[in-house]
């Protein structure tokens, strides 16, 4: 999800081809990639306007761009979890306030806690009761409910965060966060002493396992002999079973804990506890820039989403009628802090050593920069085999990336079994 052709198409990313613009049902969409190497192979889209870009990949052109705006924006915001989070939901609330300052007359509102089955209630009354002329699905959770709604209000301009799909009135927004926690990973590899890091994961899903790998790789790029253990405790947020998780790894001998659920769970049950050897467990914050405020003594910096400049983007292009829905926006890492859509706090100096703390801003300066290829290939997976030959993984790869890199196990003090990606990663989001 971001900021048009110079910001946007640096991702590789095709059309999302959804039958619903046909009179398919959302419920049976397959999403499906576009590439081209003719206009002639975009046609089925449905779109019209829809022609093959010199970078082989379907999108809109000229005076066929997507949905412009009439009118002042009015925004309704879909929320998976509470706005207290102080995580996902968080963020994009911050998003939302952002916008309220940034774009003139803007209208926004938000309905926090809604469930997938309640989300086309929550869009109605956004557009019936709201007039809401462009309505953000800020989960996944809400691809089909929010593919449907645009099939059905031609009318309102859609965005869903992270759903990877395009239509008419539907584009979305990510940011590539995997950037991020590669750089938390090389500051784990050379924190660590007892070799074993901790990851709470949240829900499996490519996203997830993908971000698993880019910091393992980053632990195993200063730390070969580091592994990376992970236990998933399957939500976004559950903070018995984050609190839970988290002591799990502790208690194999994890003396740096991340999360990737939506809550500072893992950082408060890290402060305060000590390794084998009496020395502090490290933590990294999530989701927000403020998160290490829930454990200062412990935690050495923050990696945190940023929406509010992405999205501000993408509706000043509805505005202008520049608008390209069909080109999914992926942002990577950008230099400038304020308008990244994924990001990295300064580490706290009163703890990390002067040497890793150059080391880590040289590589920050590196990934913003494009010059450092976290998931250059060939990949090998936990199990010793080669997934990838090629010299780097594509977007497609990093999609649909449901295997483990080496170095990722099971939670264990005296073991080094491989972990094994639970089922139902499948897909491509």
């Amino acid at each position: 999800m971001d900021g048009q052709r110079n910001l946007r198409s640096q991702s590789l990313l095709t059309v999302a081809t959804l039958g619903l613009l046909a009179g398919t049902s959302a419920c049976s969409l397959a999403l499906d990639f576009q590439q081209c190497e003719s206009n002639a192979d975009c046609e089925g889209l449905g779109v019209a306007g829809a022609v093959c870009h010199v970078d082989g990949y379907c999108s809109i052109s000229g005076d066929d761009a997507g949905s412009s705006l009439s009118g002042t924006p009015r925004i309704g915001f879909v929320y998976v979890g509470p706005v207290g989070d102080h995580g996902w939901t968080k963020t994009h609330d911050d998003s939302r306030l952002y916008l309220e300052q940034a774009i003139p007359g803007v209208v926004t509102f938000s309905e926090p806690l809604v469930t997938p089955s309640r989300a086309p209630d929550v869009i109605r009354g956004f557009i019936e009761d709201e007039g809401a002329n462009i309505v953000i699905g800020t989960s996944f959770d809400f691809l089909g409910p929010v593919q449907e709604a645009a099939a059905n209000n031609p009318d309102v301009n859609f965005l869903i965060c992270s759903g990877f799909v395009g239509g008419p009135n539907l584009g979305s927004y990510f940011a590539r966060m995997y950037m991020p926690k590669w750089l938390t990973g090389r500051l784990a590899g050379h924190m660590t002493k007892t070799n074993r890091i901790g990851i709470v994961g949240s829900v499996v899903i490519p996203e997830t396992v993908r971000h698993v790998n880019a910091f393992a790789r980053g632990v195993r790029s200063v730390n070969p002999d580091a592994v990376v253990m992970v236990r998933w405790v399957n939500e976004w947020f559950d903070i018995e079973a984050e609190t839970a998780a988290a002591q799990e790894l502790i208690d194999a001998g994890a003396d740096f804990l991340i999360t990737g659920t939506d809550t500072p769970t893992a950082l408060t049950v890290a402060d305060g506890q000590v390794t084998a050897n009496g020395d502090p467990i490290y933590v990294v914050g999530y989701d927000n820039p403020d998160t290490c405020k829930f454990a200062p003594d412990i935690c050495l910096t923050s990696i945190y989403y940023n929406w509010g400049p992405m999205v501000e983007e993408i509706i000043n292009s509805m505005q202008d009628g520049s608008w390209d829905p069909l080109t999914p926006v992926w942002e990577p890492m950008r230099g400038d802090a304020a308008r990244s859509g994924a990001y990295m706090v300064p580490l706290n100096e009163n703890i990390v050593p002067v040497g890793t703390i150059f080391d880590i801003e040289e590589q920050l300066a590196a990934v913003a920069a494009g010059d450092v290829n976290v998931f250059a290939g060939p990949l090998v997976d936990n199990t010793g085999a080669t997934r990838l030959d090629g010299a780097t993984a594509t977007d497609d790869d990093l999609l649909e990336m449901c295997w483990f890199v080496e170095g990722v196990i099971e939670p264990s003090a005296d073991s080094n079994e491989p972990a094994i990606v639970p089922g139902g990663c499948g897909g491509i989001y």
